[in-house]
């Protein structure tokens, strides 16, 4: 799949270390460093996407024990009946 996205210049500032790591990685690969950067940033922005579902998810399952307490583990069938079929 080709990214058509429209791309954005940006300075950015290296540690020596890194820049031969960079650098050394580029040859390796045979791919221009702006391209090496990118894809590291995306493996890096799956992984922060992962971990705050994984966070709305365990926010779900502690409001959910919380409601489960409150509405004596019933059903929302038995709830809605219980309260007259008004939702």
């Amino acid at each position: 799949m080709k990214n058509t996205e429209k791309k954005v210049r940006k300075n950015i500032v290296l540690s020596a270390s890194i820049d031969r790591a960079l650098k050394e990685m580029a040859e390796y690969y045979k791919k221009p460093q702006s391209v090496l950067i990118e894809e590291l940033l995306e493996e890096k922005l799956k992984e922060y996407k992962r971990k705050k579902r994984k966070e709305a998810f365990e926010r779900i399952v502690k409001r959910a024990k919380h409601y489960a307490g409150i509405t004596e583990n019933k059903t929302f069938q038995e709830l809605k009946e219980e309260m007259g079929g008004e939702y």
